[in-house]
């Protein structure tokens, strides 16, 4: 027979019967059981590098072919030769399919465990911001005056409205119809209120603020907003175990945005009638005064259009008078149209598509968990491979 086509524990017991050798005594010398010595010959253990170290220090004539000697690198110089990775992997595929299939497996089976959570949406979009132009000219005149009026149009951030503690507290105190039993809190809902509340009437209300608290913070988990910058739609999306309690919340938060930004804005255009009363009455004394002194003028100087100087200050007199009776006619008109758009109520946010109850869970995707497993599976088994070789 070949000797290069020998095993290296084949190589051994042919040393050792050649040499007449025992196997105690090669065990012995080898540092091994002789048990172990058998299962070397016998090709059913691996040998590592230490024992055969040791094989050739008590037998120096012991040789093994430099074919045999030791297996390609994997890593030469830092560097990961691919051809052996590959060949690694794939003389051990079936091992790694198997264990990539069976954690998939395990994964889906997982996957039933967890508790599904379905998504609600309502999708708001901004109305025309034409409803304050009739104001126009009335910022512009105050401007030309040197007041610094209020800004008709508002700019809301509609995140920071729906996350606000304002909306929250709201959510919070409703008692909720569901599909999975009665109406609810979501303190009660979630469970939160569990804890045995003891001590004084204070310390209750300590603990009531503190489960308050605590399902604020759970709710701002359930609840997430994206804004287009391009178009200014606004997707509210609510995420519960409940579909009906789901789309509930979805457009009571809707609701919500809408009626505190039309509050806000109808509260702007108070503000702004008063301004322009306010203003009114000092141009309406401002007018009364100029028209007094032309009256007074005319009356002390009979032939003032036949005196330069005269004339001179009747035309400025006049001037002042009629300037000031212009301002008082402006503000009157803008006046009206600030007790018109007062009342108006126009809404700022249309709702455009309300939410309705999903009919298909949003979590958990079976389908990823599976791929999920699937490929720490895989990067088990294949790194597995590579450290045994």
């Amino acid at each position: 027979m070949n000797d290069d086509s020998l095993t290296i524990g084949q190589k051994i017991k042919r040393f050792r019967l050649i040499n007449d050798i025992r196997q105690e005594e090669m065990a012995e010398k080898m540092g091994i059981s002789r048990a172990t010595l058998i299962n070397y010959e016998k090709g059913h253990t691996t040998i590592n590098m230490d024992v055969l170290t040791r094989l050739r220090e008590a037998y120096p004539n012991f040789k093994i072919n430099k074919k045999n000697k030791e297996k390609p690198r994997l890593i030469n110089n830092g560097i990961i030769d691919f051809n052996i990775l590959f060949k690694i992997l794939f003389d051990r595929k079936l091992l790694i399919l198997l264990t990539s299939f069976s954690m998939a497996l395990i994964g889906y089976s997982t996957s039933f465990l967890l508790t599904n959570y379905y998504t609600a949406e309502i999708s708001l979009y901004p109305a025309k911001k034409d409803n304050f132009q009739g104001l126009g000219q009335f910022q512009s005149i105050a401007s030309n005056l040197g007041i610094n009026s209020a800004k008709n149009e508002q700019d809301f951030n509609i995140s920071d409205v729906v996350k606000s503690n304002l909306i929250a507290n709201k959510i919070i105190e409703i008692d909720w119809e569901s599909s999975i039993g009665p109406k609810l809190n979501l303190i009660k809902l979630w469970k939160i209120d569990k804890k045995p509340l003891f001590g004084s009437t204070n310390q209750k209300k300590i603990n009531m603020n503190y489960f308050n608290d605590l399902a604020r913070k759970k709710l701002d988990d359930h609840i997430s907003v994206k804004e287009d910058k391009l178009t200014g739609l606004i997707r509210i999306n609510t995420t519960f175990r409940d579909p009906l309690l789901s789309s509930s919340i979805a457009n009571f938060i809707g609701q919500q945005v809408q009626n505190y930004i039309q509050k806000e804005n109808s509260a702007q255009s108070k503000k702004e009638k008063i301004f322009i009363s306010e203003r009114l009455e000092i141009v309406k004394n401002e007018l009364e005064s100029a028209e007094i002194k032309l009256k007074e003028f005319k009356e002390r100087n009979k032939g003032y259009e036949d005196s330069p100087e005269l004339f001179m200050i009747f035309s400025q007199l006049f001037r002042e008078s009629e300037a000031k009776k212009q301002v008082y006619l402006m503000l009157q008109q803008q006046l009206e149209l600030a007790r018109i758009e007062e009342v108006k109520q126009s809404p700022i946010l249309h709702i455009l598509d309300k939410a309705s109850p999903p009919t298909a869970k949003s979590s958990p995707n079976r389908l990823l968990i599976c791929l999920a497993f699937s490929l720490s599976g895989f990067l088990f088994s294949s790194i597995k491979s590579i450290f045994e070789y």
